[in-house]
Parts: C-alpha cells; structure tokens; sequence
C-alpha cells in the first residue's frame, strides 16, 4: 500500500538517476502535498501537449511504452526509495490518467472531470484495487492498480455523458484516434 507520509526524494537525486525520472515522471511525483494528485495533472498537461502536436493515435503507443517502462522504473526505482509504492512513484497515475482521457468525451470539462473521477477511485480504492494494492507489491501490481481504478473513472464519465446526451442536454463528442 502506498505510505503517503514518506518524504519526496530530492530532485537533484531524481535527475541523476533515469529509473527514478520516469517512476516520478520527470520530478512530478516529488511535488507535496498530493504527489499523485500532481502526478495527475502532469500527466493532463503532457496528454495535451502530446494531443496538440501528433494527434490523439500515437497516445495509445505512448501509454503501452509508458506502462511497460513503469513496470520496470518502479522496481528499479525501490533501491533509491527503500519502498515498492513510494508515494512520488507517479507513472502509474500518468498511464492511467492517459487511458482515460483517450476513451471520455473530448472537451476541457470532461477531461477534467475524468481527472477528477480517476483521483477518486485512486484514492478510494474499491475491488479489485484494493485487492491488488493489498498484495506483494511489484513494478506490475503498483502500474495495474491505477489501470482499474481508470476503468472506474471511464465508466463513470462515460455513462454521465450517455445520460446527458440522451437527457439533450450535451452532445459529447468521441474520438478514440
């Protein structure tokens, strides 16, 4: 279980060391308080720029690479750490908040709400997160936790934009690609 009372490591640490540059994603995770919460909005911010530039398509590759190399930096990164799911490890906040965003609606208030809804679920861990988050911890169970808690936030959204579209109040737009 992630100990949110543990102390960031020093930014000048994180930057001599790759494995601990993507586990806190380029230093994200080293913002108190609420490392995974600016872990979120860093990976909104880099979702945007990277939709900005080459498109919604090239997202999906970046969070498989991103996922696989975070399964990888967070037992990597446990050396410098001295625990599995320190609380600055914020790749699995990035790869899920990504997820999300490319399947909810397009449009700043969805986005954000899907941020918002993904934090919740991040935080409230409901099964099979608490599950998983209960469990010998591993650079694949601290990545796969925030993939579930994503899939809350995506059925949530999803069904508030349903409803809403239905109801005529809102016509979201989708585009997975």
């Amino acid at each position: 279980m992630k100990s949110y009372k543990t102390e960031a490591p020093a930014f000048s640490l994180v930057l001599r060391h790759p494995w601990l540059m993507i586990s806190t994603f380029f230093g994200a995770g080293c913002i108190t308080p609420a490392p995974g919460t600016w872990g979120s909005f860093a990976a909104w911010l880099a979702f945007w720029l990277m939709q900005s530039a080459f498109g919604r398509a090239p997202i999906w590759f970046a969070s498989a690479l991103a996922f696989i190399l975070g399964c990888i930096a967070v037992g990597r990164s446990e050396t410098y750490l001295h625990k599995t799911d320190h609380g600055s490890i914020v790749i699995d906040e990035v790869v899920a908040v990504w997820l999300t965003l490319l399947v909810t609606p397009i449009g700043f208030f969805w986005q954000l709400a899907s941020v918002i809804a993904f934090r919740f679920f991040d935080i409230v861990k409901l099964p099979p997160v608490s599950v998983l988050d209960s469990m010998r911890q591993n650079g694949f169970t601290v990545m796969l936790d925030d993939v579930f808690a994503a899939v809350y936030a995506i059925i949530l959204i999803n069904a508030a934009a349903y409803v809403l579209e239905v109801s005529g109040f809102a016509a979201p737009i989708w585009t997975f690609f």
